[in-house]
């Protein structure tokens, strides 16, 4: 974020008060109406509004919160997570509490005894159903996942005594559905799992249906890893959660939880792209940068990574929220050894935000307001790095920018061309001179689902298709889709010249370097190349009009004048590199003001 000291009059300085001040209104309470549906690849509300999620998530919900159940824990956090810009929360949880015991549920007769056996309370759905009122009045959704199943005996959390770990003692957590390895670890019983899974989250769908803030039900669990991740496996127990959670409440959304993040650069299932049952509503994938940006550089390659990335969960058709983001595991980097500053996490916040809004992903999650996201635990104002989230908590929700799902350009290619994390070659090079000209979003489709199914391309306008190690028959398939086709080798020769054949008639005005997220009353911009520099802009808020100034979040004054002429004519600013700032537009008095 830009941070140089201010000059303004004090008037100035007042408006940047005000703009500060109106960043931290509550939204209005979530009602019936605002239910989120996806209508042709599009969340938006029952009422046909667009809306992006942009949130974050609230990690002790199913630690400290989960054990504990007192409500004070969630209402100043809930209030400060909404006074931070948010409109959405993730809601891990810890399945234990709502299947203690193998087909144990809360409406059980056995459930209390159950828990109470394991020295826990029992009070789990009023708890969270007084949270997910909460968040509701203070007009945030909530999409509720099972961040850990009963598999641990020694997990604190769950009942269990951490000490006796490793000593043979028999653990007392609730861990009914533990299968240990060879090497003693812990891990779930996948028989088990294909069935008291679905079970548990199908009484979740039901116990909330209608509750209209609860986004969906995220399936299968968290982060789902080892045998689990085979196709057969990932693909039987993903369709059982999804088919059971329809069943219950036929119009909640189901997000799926991607195999191994849904970041790893050579192991992209297809059960993790577009090879996912119907029922499947969402992808929600997670990415950080500091684990899966390999050794790219602060040169640009990391951030035009994370677009490129996004544009391959694009085949499905489907909306992509990405579920977990932040600056955790930074260190393992090549470019971020030693301490990470403040300006490298304000970078890595603002190039994760900017480059997937432009990408048309539809919802961000950082992780997380305990434990990941630095702030004032007394105040909820954000800090070191994190401070430059709420620039987007106007433009992001106000979704104005195509979702990916509406791509017209699509990437036909072997899954081979995901080059390395920052290899300026293969599709990063496509995205890197896309994101150069604006032209976003686009989608990426991979060989494989050319082959399984039929007029994949048939939603695309124009088709780029890179030749090498294309299986066989597909390019045939693409030279007869009737799209307008481009056909590129490895070396990309004339990817200059496709790049300029799409631009549209009046092209963006916005340099290279510059991502502009536009609100109602504000826009958000990020130099995403290193670069800096003074630059000239002409995106305006989207209700600017008349006479007025823009004033960033700082209170320097960038332009005066009208409306019409900022956007025909632009304005200079000043952006340093990697930097993120926010305009607002603050209406003339005089021409605001009623005649008598």
């Amino acid at each position: 974020m830009n941070t140089s000291p201010s000059a303004a009059r004090p008037w100035l300085l007042f408006l940047a008060v005000v703009a500060f001040a109106a960043s931290q209104t509550f939204a209005a309470p979530i009602e019936a109406q605002d239910a989120l549906v996806v209508r042709d690849g599009v969340l938006e509300t029952k009422a046909g509004k667009r809306v992006g999620l942009y949130g974050v998530n609230i990690f002790q919900s199913h630690m400290h919160w989960a054990r504990r159940q007192d409500p004070e824990a969630y209402r100043t956090e809930l209030a400060h997570i909404a006074a931070s810009g948010f409109n959405a929360v993730r809601m891990p949880l810890n399945m234990s509490f709502f299947m203690p015991a193998q087909g144990v549920l809360p409406d059980d007769p056995r459930y209390a005894e159950t828990l109470e056996a394991h020295k826990l309370p029992a009070g789990a759905m009023a708890f969270y159903d007084g949270l997910v009122a909460e968040a509701a009045r203070l007009g945030l959704y909530v999409i509720p996942e099972f961040h850990e199943l009963p598999t641990d005996p020694y997990r604190w959390f769950a009942g269990g005594v951490e000490q006796d770990r490793g000593t043979g003692k028999p653990g007392t957590a609730v861990a009914w559905m533990a299968k240990a390895d060879a090497q003693s670890k812990h891990h779930p019983d996948l028989d088990l799992a294909q069935t008291e899974v679905p079970k548990t989250l199908a009484f979740l769908a039901r116990h909330w249906r209608g509750v209209p803030n609860i986004v969906g039900i995220e399936v299968p669990w968290n982060e789902p890893i080892g045998d689990i991740t085979q196709p057969g496996p990932f693909a039987a127990i993903v369709k059982a959660c999804a088919d059971a959670v329809k069943a219950a409440d036929p119009d909640r959304l189901v997000l799926l939880c991607t195999v191994d993040w849904g970041a790893m650069v050579n192991y992209m299932p297809d059960e993790s792209v577009w090879k996912i049952p119907d029922n499947v509503d969402i992808l929600f994938p997670h990415f950080y940068p500091g684990m899966h940006s390999g050794n790219s550089g602060e040169t640009g390659t990391w951030s035009t990574s994370m677009a490129s990335w996004a544009s391959w969960l694009a085949g499905a058709g489907r909306p992509v929220m990405v579920g977990e983001y932040g600056t955790v595991e930074m260190h393992r980097a090549g470019y971020w050894k030693g301490e990470r500053s403040e300006a490298q996490k304000a970078a890595t916040y603002a190039a994760s935000v900017a480059q997937w809004q432009a990408q048309g992903v539809q919802g961000v999650f950082a992780w997380a307001w305990q434990g990941g996201v630095d702030r004032d635990e007394a105040t909820g104002r954000l800090k070191d790095g994190a401070h430059v989230l709420p620039l987007w908590s106007e433009a992001f929700p106000a979704m104005k920018n195509e979702p990916l799902p509406k791509a017209r350009l699509a990437i036909v290619c072997a899954p081979s061309m995901r080059a390395a994390y920052g290899s300026r070659q293969d599709l990063w090079r496509i995205a890197d001179a896309l994101l150069d000209a604006q032209l976003t979003p686009f989608a990426t489709v991979f060989d494989s689902q050319m082959k399984a199914q039929s007029g994949v391309l048939a939603r695309y306008e124009d088709v780029w298709v890179i030749t090498n190690a294309l299986a066989e028959g597909v390019l045939e398939q693409v030279r007869a889709s009737g799209r307008r086709v481009r056909e590129f080798d490895r070396k990309l020769d004339g990817l200059d010249d496709a790049v300029a054949a799409l631009r549209p008639p009046r092209p963006s005005r916005l340099p290279a370097n510059v991502l502009a997220a536009v609100g109602d009353t504000s826009v958000a911009l990020f130099e995403r190349k290193g670069k800096g520099g003074t630059v000239r802009l002409h995106a305006l808020p989207a209700m600017a009009k008349g006479q007025g100034r823009l004033v960033a979040d700082d209170g320097r004054e960038i332009a005066a004048g009208s409306a019409d002429a900022m956007r025909s004519e632009g304005y200079a600013i000043p952006l340093a590199p990697w930097s993120a700032t926010r305009l607002n537009w603050a209406p003339d008095a005089a021409a605001s003001r009623q005649p008598d």
